[in-house]
């Protein structure tokens, strides 16, 4: 990351005093240089002169910043080369460590070659410092010079006994500009002492501002003939007095400009001058004889080529299509840099620093607020705000760490309904440091009709859209009693290759701050493959966090089995604790939680006392989870659901079910069936004589997970089982709450016996096409399952988006295999939007409003 230039404009003296300090240290200092568009080291063949298993050269230049090169330990000189492909004009070598890193110096030199035989210097060796604070970068800036092969030779680092990079960038230099023709002012070849903004003016892209007396900006163009030229300067300034010269290569001076006070520093004007050109290449200089102003470009004429008149600009821009972040009217305290995902992005975010884009317009309503962002740090807030700074707070928006400044994600929050037209301030809080990266954002409406409709009061669940948690998964190293790999692997050892992995969707473990190492190759980016384990409370408050972000309403916790002995036992043990974490989270992160119960495979002799025992004694006396502020309740009732009731290959007969319902219900305990799919007719996976069992409980939630499959599918099921369902429900005076899911697959569990993404997920419209039947029908509660089910290919959470992102040894489906690239968080925004449809707060569309990206 850069220094914030804008507090060094005000402190003049202090400057001095740290670039003697940067002489001192011998950090190379060269003026700023444009750039080609693109890393010409990107995606380049990369070579080293040696590599620690797990840190090949590769890392250096494959974009993330996570994955790091490290030659040999102790056999310096090490180097590290690119390959252009051809010979490429370049000026710059930027360096890069991972963020998080702690300082060190490394000494190196650069040197190119055009046959990688022989090599020439082209910077010599000198010490560079990694600094965290300025995103452990090295930029290192020299003449342009045409080369095909480009070496970093590392002699010395005083952080570890090898080289060490993490990208390994390569840019080279603009090509002069062509005259007479326009020349955009942000597209200098050097500069000294000013910065570039987003423009408001006809064309967008930026302008160059922050300009003090004695600034320059130096430009290489390519004067057609000689003659005299009309030069346009499209300039702007709120001051009276400000001043520029136009000079030549020898510093003469071609013509002097008053820039008017055009009342505003994007109120845009041009002012012409006539100048007298030699013929040919040469370099022009912008110098700021008087402080104060804004200009976005020179346009050089002759009388066939006039100054372009710019046209008018609109006067307002709605809230609800996407607002690129460095299109802002004014800024405090950001730069913008170009994005990884095309254009640019704002960076180097601050406490404190702010953006602000005038006249947005939010029509009838706007409730929820989406950002792309990236953060290598922790991240922090975004705080939306009306018509200033301290204005109306329409909502806080958390940004968590992603990995990397170029690592993205959508974080969508809810926000207080905003309508009219406004000025839109988005104010940046957190710790110190860079905080965060904004690529754009954009509001979500409300829905004219119908008017949104609160859930009833009192109730948790009706209304709501739950999730299914398993947290099931552990890992060797965890702490945990189990002490294995339980879930991700087949026999509790490290996930293994082709032979030892359980599990169909890999997760996006970019957030989690405790990961477990598994015996799989690195992932397509190079990253480690590690996986995470429920048992700890951090990725449990990390799920819950995500639920809270997301808005899905809470989770019903799945407990598998249930004992009449207390004797203790590893599992037993494992699933409490687990318990207790999950409750912890959900009080954290405001989310109601319910038990639930899942009777497979438990004793057909005693599985009625043994559930019976357990609630009493371990979920009622001993973790009290229905006491805590975030248990489930139903019109003041405790929650707990019986998942598996009248399954043709679940224990249990009518009278036993019964037996138990009556027993929760009389202790004023609201119950939730987990009942088959043909539950109503007695049917296919239904035992027949449960009818009555089923009318007795609370609430029924049929499982229709891998009943059916394709968008025909859903629309058979809820003409054949869920509006006749609903229907039967409301007859009896009995809730519903259908199973949403978003497709299935389980190859690697059944050992590559089932078919590869045998439910396809279709980008989201499976599980969207359920909800829109849903709500065409009148339902408004929905379980969909399952957040963290990675085994059986129906998790919500963050999943691996494409191969880049998961072990290159290894088959997991990933969220690309329908053909349609989607985020990682997706279905947790998908979740959040059919919560949002089922309580009126989105219209209903055939289509899902959720964006891939």
């Amino acid at each position: 990351m850069l220094f914030n230039q804008k507090w060094f404009r005000g402190n003049k003296l202090m400057i001095g005093l740290l670039m003697l300090a940067l002489i001192v240290t011998q950090l190379a200092i060269t003026p700023s240089t444009t750039l080609a568009a693109t890393n010409l080291a990107a995606g380049k063949a990369i070579t080293a002169s040696s590599a620690n298993s797990g840190f090949a050269a590769t890392n250096a230049n494959d974009s993330n910043l996570t994955t790091y090169w490290e030659s040999n330990n102790n056999a310096f000189p090490q180097s590290i080369r690119v390959d252009l492909g051809s010979a490429s004009s370049i000026n710059q070598v930027v360096l890069k460590l991972p963020a998080t890193w702690g300082a060190r110096t490394q000494t190196l030199s650069v040197l190119g070659s055009t046959n990688d035989t022989s090599y020439t210097t082209i910077v010599a060796s000198a010490a560079y410092v990694f600094d965290p604070t300025s995103a452990n970068t090295v930029t290192i800036n020299f003449t342009a010079t045409s080369t095909r092969y480009v070496r970093v030779n590392i002699t010395a680092n005083s952080g570890w006994t090898a080289g060490q990079l993490a990208e390994f960038e390569i840019y080279g230099a603009t090509a002069p500009t062509t005259l007479p023709g326009k020349l955009e002012a942000e597209s200098y070849t050097t500069m000294s002492g000013i910065q570039t903004e987003t423009t408001s003016d006809t064309g967008g892209g930026q302008n160059v501002g922050f300009t003090d007396t004695g600034d320059w900006l130096d430009y290489s163009v390519n004067v057609q003939s000689a003659g005299t030229y009309t030069v346009g300067f499209r300039v702007a300034s709120p001051n009276t007095g400000s001043q520029l010269q136009l000079r030549n290569y020898a510093g003469t001076v071609l013509t002097t400009v008053t820039v008017p006070n055009t009342v505003g520093w994007q109120t845009w004007t041009t002012v012409n001058a006539n100048v007298t050109l030699t013929a040919g290449t040469q370099t022009l200089r912008v110098y700021v004889s008087n402080t104060g102003f804004n200009i976005n470009w020179l346009n050089f004429s002759t009388s066939a080529t006039p100054t372009p008149t710019p046209t008018a600009t609109p006067t307002t821009r709605s809230a609800f299509t996407q607002i690129e972040a460095e299109s802002f009217n004014s800024q405090v305290g950001i730069q913008t840099e170009t994005s990884s995902e095309a254009g640019l992005n704002v960076g180097f975010v601050d406490n404190g620093d702010y953006l602000v884009f005038n006249s947005i317009n939010f029509g009838s309503g706007a409730i929820s607020f989406d950002a792309r962002v990236a953060s290598a740090a922790t991240g922090g807030n975004i705080e939306v705000r009306l018509d200033s700074l301290t204005g109306t707070l329409a909502g806080t928006c958390a940004i968590v760490g992603t990995g990397g400044w170029q690592t993205w994600i959508t974080k969508t929050c809810s926000m207080s309904s905003i309508s009219g037209v406004h000025n839109l301030y988005l104010k940046f809080t957190g710790g110190a440091g860079n905080l965060f990266n904004l690529n754009w954002f954009k509001f979500a409406a409300t829905s004219p009709t119908p008017t949104p409709t609160p859930p009833p009061a009192g109730h948790d669940v009706v209304g709501k859209v739950f999730a299914g948690y398993q947290g099931w998964f552990n890992a060797t190293g965890d702490g945990s009693p189990n002490g294995g790999w339980i879930h991700w692997s087949k026999n509790s050892s490290a996930p293994t290759a082709n032979s030892n992995v359980n599990f169909e969707l890999y997760p996006d473990t970019r957030e989690y701050t405790t990961l477990y190492s598994t015996n799989l190759a690195n992932f397509g980016n190079g990253t480690q493959a590690k996986l995470f384990s429920s048992y700890d409370q951090s990725t449990v408050n990390k799920h819950f966090e995500w639920m809270q972000t997301y808005n899905i309403s809470g989770a019903a916790l799945q407990r598998f089995g249930a004992d009449l002995s207390d004797t203790p036992n590893n599992w037993k043990t494992n699933r409490d604790s687990v318990a207790v974490k999950v409750k912890n989270a959900a009080e954290t992160y405001n989310r109601k939680f319910y038990v639930m119960y899942d009777i497979t495979d438990m004793n057909a002799s005693t599985w009625v006392a043994a559930v019976k025992h357990d609630w009493t004694t371990n979920i009622v006396n001993t973790m009290h989870l229905t006491t805590s502020s975030a248990y489930a309740k139903e019109s003041g009732e405790p929650v707990v659901c019986i998942w598996g009731i009248g399954f043709t290959d679940r224990p249990g007969t009518a009278a036993e079910a019964t037996d138990l319902i009556n027993w929760f219900k009389n202790q004023g305990i609201y119950v939730i069936g987990g009942v088959p799919n043909y539950w109503r007719t007695g049917t296919n996976d239904s035992k027949t004589g449960f009818i009555d069992v089923y009318k007795s409980m609370d609430m029924v939630s049929p499982w229709s997970v891998g009943r059916f499959g394709g968008l025909a599918g859903v629309d058979n099921n809820n003409t054949n089982q869920w509006q006749p369902d609903y229907t039967f429900t409301q007859q009896n005076g009995m809730a519903y709450q259908p199973v949403l899911w978003p497709g299935s697959a389980w190859s690697n569990l059944q050992n590559g016996n089932a078919p590869r993404n045998e439910n396809p997920r279709f980008h989201g419209d499976f599980m969207w096409r359920m909800a829109y039947d849903l709500k065409s029908g009148g339902i408004s509660t929905g379980y969909v399952a399952m957040f963290d089910e990675y085994d059986e290919g129906t998790a919500i959470a963050k999943i691996a988006e494409n191969s880049s992102m998961i072990p290159t040894n290894q088959y997991f489906l990933t969220l690309d295999a329908d053909g349609v690239a989607v985020s990682s968080d997706f279905y947790l925004r998908l979740t959040g939007d059919i919560n949002r449809l089922f309580n009126n707060q989105l219209p209903l569309t055939a289509n899902h409003p959720t964006t891939h990206q």
